[in-house]
């Protein structure tokens, strides 16, 4: 794409029941510089069933132009297919995403535009994503994880509508029509499996390593029985997708080597846990945590095959 070839560029941000992450938000997409040559704009899509952010969406009206709308089914898959629907009757040529827990840099849209413009054959283009430990969370807990560290223009497998970058045509009904599967509405993954069925597609995602989006772990994410609740939740959500795209054989033998892993490494750490922690406490509470997390995972995988869907976000507002 030339340099100067003009892009309409919509940011979309869903919420519930979360202002102040809303605000911090906004505040974010405020101060991004726009680059030459682009038409930026902003959807908000609240989820519920009467809006809650009427004043806030006000408030930030004079600083940008600014769309709002609600969505009143629960559940991410159901905003961001809304949101998704509205850019394309809206006729952006670009939807950017960012959920409204993270913070991005200034500088976020000038290296997706950048990249965008450097890569004509890619349709989805995703930012590097940090997850911190809150402040206040124990030394000893596994620390939170660093994600797509892939270089800007590499080719990658999966994408997260919490900092990405995504065509029209992706979801456009004139063009691939993806939406994101319901079956996903409260159990999460949603993101990866979109993933998939676009490679499935002949999509290509790569990496914009300098589009940085930060989230810090919550209050309620720092009691660590939520955590090894949403290890277990993730990890059913993989085996999930893996059924849906893979032949049944290659998602058993997956989830099979991931038990046998899960609970040898498991078993590992918390014999290790046993062996230091009499010398150093916040040591052996870190190989005892990260033993909890791994079988947290194998309880996920065996979830799947023996229990139900989790639905770890059907209480969550998101």
């Amino acid at each position: 794409m030339p340099p100067s070839s003009p892009i309409s560029f919509c940011m979309i941000v869903c919420s519930r029941r979360r202002p102040e992450l809303l605000i911090n938000a906004l505040n974010c997409i405020v101060a991004l510089k726009i680059p030459e040559n682009i038409t930026f704009s902003v959807l908000v899509v609240e989820n519920d069933t009467a809006p809650k952010y009427t004043r806030i969406v006000d408030s930030f009206k004079d600083k940008l132009e600014l769309h709002y709308e609600m969505e009143p089914e629960p559940g991410l898959t159901y905003v961001r297919n809304h949101a998704l629907s509205s850019a394309e009757k809206m006729g952006m040529d670009w939807v950017g995403s960012i959920d409204d827990d993270v913070t991005i840099n200034a500088d976020w849209l000038e290296h997706m535009v950048a990249a965008i413009r450097a890569y004509p054959d890619t349709q989805i283009f995703y930012g590097n994503w940090v997850r911190s430990n809150h402040p206040d969370e124990p030394a000893w807990h596994p620390s939170a994880h660093h994600y797509n560290t892939k270089a800007t223009g590499r080719k990658i497998s999966v994408s997260s509508f919490n900092n990405m970058a995504i065509h029209t045509s992706v979801f456009a009904q004139n063009g691939m029509a993806l939406q994101l599967d319901h079956a996903f509405r409260y159990i999460g993954g949603e993101d990866a499996d979109f993933s998939r069925s676009y490679l499935k597609k002949g999509g290509i995602i790569r990496a914009v390593h300098e589009a940085y989006a930060g989230e810090t772990n919550s209050d309620e994410r720092t009691e660590f029985s939520h955590r090894l609740s949403r290890a277990s939740g993730c990890e059913y959500a993989t085996v999930k997708i893996s059924h849906k795209h893979d032949p049944a054989v290659v998602a058993f033998l997956w989830s099979l080597q991931t038990v046998y892993r899960g609970a040898a490494l498991g078993t590992v750490n918390m014999v290790l846990c046993a062996l230091v922690y009499p010398f150093n406490k916040t040591r052996g509470l870190k190989f005892y945590g990260v033993g909890r997390m791994l079988f947290a995972k194998v309880r996920g995988v065996l979830r799947y095959y023996f229990g139900s869907d989790p639905e770890i976000y059907r209480d969550e507002d998101a």
